[in-house]
C-alpha cells in the first residue's frame, strides 16, 4: 500500500513538473521580448536627431561665416573709400560717417556722431548753402551738388564739394528723412582754378583751355590749349562744344551774384571729361570759361562709385537670402530641440505596459484590423473603457505604418486645463498671452510627417474641436498669436472611452468632427470579455514587478487565476496590474496569492495609489509655500510640467486652505481657492 502511494506521489510530481515545462513553452513566445530592441530603437532615434542638430548647427556657423565676411568686405570698402561718406538728417546732424569723412573733419569718428554739420562749416554763406542742399534733395527726391569751405582740426581751411541723395529714393518727410552725401576735397581743384585766374592776363601761357565769350554766346576768343584739344581749323565754332547746353541760365544765374562770381561742371568732350569753371564778369560783359582736363580721375571716380553700389547690391541681396536661410536653419533647430525633448521625456516616462499580450480571438480581430489600417494615412479612431489599452493599439497602428521612423506624438486631452490644450497642439508665438515668455512650437508641428494621437478625445473642448476639424480638412492651422499658416502633414489617431454619438445628440461634441475621426472605427474589447488573456497577463505582470522588486515569485495559485478571470474588471488592464504589483508587493514567497477579496482589494490599491501621489504633491505645495512655477516651484521638484500638476491637483481634488481673520479679529474662515479659479484667471487672456 505504500509503495501505491510512493508511485502515486511520485507521477503527481512528473506530471506537475512536464504541466510547468509545457505552460513555460507557451508562455515563452507570449513574453515581452521587444523592451530592449524599443530601447534601442528610441536611444538610435535620439542620436541620430542629435547629430542633425548638429549639422544644422554646423550649416548655421557657416552661413554666419559668409555673412560676416561680406560685411567686413562691406565695411572695409566704406570706411577706406578716397571720398568721405556722411548720413545726415533733416536738421544737419550727422547720423554716420566713415573713417575718410572723419579724417577729412580731423576728428575721431565716434565724436562726430548727433554733432551738427554746421559746425565745420567754415563760414555764414557756406551754411545758408548746406541748408538749401538738403532742402533741395527732400524737395526734388534726386542728387544735388553743392560747394563750401570746411575748418579742420588744425585750422586749416578746405575747398569741399557735396553730392547728396535721398535715403530711400522715394518721398521723405523734411522733418524726419536721412541723406547720403558724399565729400571731395576739391582744394586742389580750387588752387588750380586760382591759378588759372593768374594766368588769365596770360589766356596763351596756360596749359588748359581757356574760353572767353559774350553773353549772346559767341566765341570772342579761345587759347592755343583748346585748339589743340580741338584740332579744329574753325576753332571758335568747334569750341561751342565746350559750352553747356543750359550757358544762358547759368549767366542769367551768375548775374544775380557778386562780380566774378562762378560755376563748376563736368562736361566730356570726344570721350575726355574737363571740369570747367565758368567765370562772369558782368562789367565786361564777358564769360570766361577754364577747362581742366579730370578724365583719369573721373573714370576713377566712377569705378570706385559702380564697385561701391555693385558690392552694396551683392551684400543686400546676400543679407536676404542669408536671413530667409537662417529663418529656415532656426525653424528646423527649433523642431529638432522639440523632438529631442519629447524624446527625452518618453523615456523617462514608464509606460503602464509596454506591449499587447493575450491570444483571445476579440483582441485577435482588433489586432487585425489594425495591421489593415495601418499602412494608410486614413483616420483612426478607438474606442474602449478605461484602461483597455486603447493608447496601446494607437501605438502599434503607428509602428506598422509607413511613418514608423517618426516618433509617435501623444497629447492626453483629458489631463491638460482648456485653456492651455490649445498651445500644447498647435504652439504660440512668444507674448500670445500673459505667461507665454517663449515661443512655443505645438505637438502638430511636431508630429508633421508622422502620427499624433488624441488620447481621450472626448475630452475636447468645444471651442478647439472646430480648429481640430480645420487641420483634418485642410492640413494648417496658426500659432496662438501669429497670423502665418502652418500646413502640416500628420496622421490622426483618436481615442475615446466616451459614447460620442451620445456626446453629439447632447451637443458636447461636433456631429462633423464626429464623422471626420469615425473613417475607420476600432473597438478595443474589455478584459471581461477576453477572460482566456487574463492567465498570460498575470505571468507577465508578475514577471515584470517582481524583477524591478528583486523578489523571486515563479507561480501562481490555479484557485487564484479562476478568482482573476471570474472577477468583472471595471478597471480593465490598468486594474489588473495594479492588483498584481500589489500582490508582488505583499508576497513573501515563491507563489503569488492575493490576501483580501478581490472587489475590496482593487478598490483599496487604487485608494492607496491616489493616495500615495497626492500626500506627495501635498508635502511638496507645503515646502514651496504653494508656489507651482518659477526655479524654485513644485513643478520642478516633482519633475512635471506645471500645467500637468495644475491637472493632477484637480482631478485629487487638491486645494489650498487660505486663514482670513473675521470682522471681530478673533476667529479664522478658510477661504478654498482651488485649481479653477486659477484656470480662470488665464481665461482672460487676450
Amino acid at each position: 500500500m505504500g509503495t501505491t502511494n510512493n508511485k502515486a506521489s511520485v507521477a503527481t510530481t512528473n506530471l506537475r513538473r512536464r504541466a510547468e515545462d509545457r505552460l513555460g513553452e507557451k508562455t515563452a513566445d507570449l513574453r515581452p521580448s521587444r523592451i530592449e530592441e524599443d530601447a534601442k530603437r528610441l536611444v538610435h532615434e535620439l542620436e541620430v536627431h542629435q547629430i542633425e542638430l548638429e549639422i544644422q548647427n554646423a550649416e548655421l556657423k557657416r552661413a554666419h561665416d559668409e555673412l560676416e565676411l561680406s560685411w567686413n568686405n562691406y565695411v572695409d570698402l566704406y570706411d577706406f573709400a578716397p571720398v568721405g561718406y556722411f548720413t545726415f538728417d533733416a536738421r544737419g546732424l550727422i547720423r554716420e560717417v566713415n573713417l575718410t569723412g572723419a579724417r577729412l573733419l580731423g576728428a575721431e569718428r565716434m565724436r562726430l556722431v548727433n554733432k551738427p554739420f554746421n559746425s565745420f562749416i567754415a563760414d555764414a554763406d557756406g551754411r545758408e548753402i548746406f541748408s538749401k542742399h538738403r532742402e533741395e534733395v527732400f524737395q526734388n527726391q534726386g542728387v544735388a551738388t553743392c560747394e563750401i569751405r570746411l575748418n579742420t582740426k588744425d585750422g586749416v581751411v578746405i575747398h569741399v564739394q557735396l553730392q547728396s541723395k535721398d535715403k530711400e529714393k522715394e518721398s521723405i518727410d523734411s522733418k524726419t528723412g536721412d541723406i547720403h552725401t558724399t565729400i571731395i576735397d576739391i582744394t586742389e581743384r580750387k588752387k588750380a582754378a586760382e591759378k588759372i585766374e593768374h594766368l588769365a592776363s596770360f589766356p596763351e601761357l596756360n596749359p588748359h583751355p581757356v574760353i572767353e565769350i559774350d553773353l549772346q554766346e559767341k566765341v570772342l576768343y579761345c587759347n592755343a590749349a583748346t585748339k589743340r584739344i580741338l584740332r579744329a581749323s574753325n576753332a571758335p565754332e568747334a569750341v561751342r562744344r565746350f559750352l553747356p547746353p543750359d550757358l544762358i541760365e547759368i549767366i542769367s544765374d551768375l548775374g544775380k551774384e557778386p562780380e566774378g562770381h562762378y560755376a563748376s561742371r563736368d562736361v566730356e568732350i570726344d570721350g575726355r571729361v574737363f571740369n570747367e569753371s565758368i567765370i562772369l564778369y558782368a562789367k565786361l560783359k564777358v564769360v570766361r570759361i577754364y577747362a581742366q582736363e579730370i578724365t583719369v580721375r573721373k573714370r576713377m571716380e566712377d569705378a570706385l562709385q559702380k564697385a561701391h553700389d555693385e558690392l552694396e547690391k551683392r551684400v543686400e541681396e546676400r543679407t536676404v537670402e542669408l536671413k530667409t536661410a537662417l529663418s529656415e536653419i532656426e525653424t528646423m533647430k527649433e523642431q529638432l530641440e522639440a523632438e529631442n525633448i519629447y524624446f527625452r521625456s518618453e523615456r523617462q516616462l514608464k509606460h503602464q505596459f509596454e506591449h499587447i499580450i493575450g491570444q483571445s480571438d476579440n483582441l485577435k480581430y482588433v489586432l487585425n484590423r489594425a495591421e489593415q489600417v495601418a499602412p494608410t494615412n486614413t483616420t483612426v479612431l478607438i474606442l474602449g473603457e478605461t484602461g483597455t489599452g486603447k493608447e496601446l493599439i494607437a501605438t502599434a497602428i503607428h509602428h506598422l505604418s509607413p511613418r514608423k521612423e517618426k516618433a509617435l506624438i501623444t497629447v492626453n486631452c483629458a489631463a491638460l486645463p482648456g485653456n492651455l490644450i490649445e498651445s500644447e497642439l498647435f504652439g504660440r508665438e512668444k507674448g500670445a498671452f500673459t505667461g507665454a515668455d517663449t515661443r512655443q512650437i505645438g505637438r502638430f508641428e511636431i508630429a508633421n510627417d508622422s502620427t499624433i494621437c488624441l488620447d481621450e478625445i472626448g475630452e475636447l473642448p468645444l471651442a478647439l474641436q472646430a480648429k481640430l476639424l480645420r487641420v483634418i480638412q485642410n492640413h494648417e492651422f496658426e500659432r496662438l498669436g501669429s497670423s502665418s499658416t502652418i500646413k502640416v502633414d500628420v496622421r490622426i489617431i483618436a481615442t475615446t472611452n466616451r459614447n460620442l454619438e451620445e456626446e453629439v445628440k447632447k451637443g458636447r461634441f461636433r456631429q462633423d468632427l464626429y464623422y471626420r475621426l469615425n473613417v475607420f472605427p476600432i473597438t478595443v474589447p474589455p478584459l471581461r470579455q477576453r477572460k482566456e488573456d487574463i492567465p498570460l497577463m498575470v505571468h507577465a505582470f508578475m514577471e515584470r514587478h517582481a524583477k524591478k522588486m528583486g523578489k523571486q515569485i515563479t507561480s501562481i495559485r490555479k484557485e487564484t487565476i479562476k478568482t482573476l478571470q471570474n472577477y468583472a474588471w471595471p478597471g480593465n488592464v490598468r486594474e489588473l496590474e495594479s492588483i498584481i504589483e500589489r500582490a508582488v508587493i505583499l508576497c513573501p514567497g515563491p507563489v503569488l496569492q492575493l490576501d483580501d477579496k478581490l472587489g475590496l482589494l482593487s478598490a483599496s490599491a487604487v485608494r492607496t495609489l491616489e493616495e500615495t501621489e497626492r500626500n506627495q504633491i501635498l508635502k511638496i505645495l507645503s515646502e514651496t509655500r504653494w508656489r507651482i512655477e518659477g526655479t524654485n516651484g513644485a513643478a520642478v521638484i516633482l519633475g512635471i510640467n506645471a500645467s500637468t500638476l495644475r491637472a493632477r491637483m484637480h482631478k485629487l481634488g487638491i486645494v489650498r486652505q487660505v486663514a482670513k481673520k473675521g470682522a471681530g479679529g478673533g476667529g479664522q474662515k478658510s477661504e478654498v481657492r482651488s485649481q479653477k479659479s486659477e484656470v480662470s484667471s488665464q481665461k482672460r487672456i487676450p
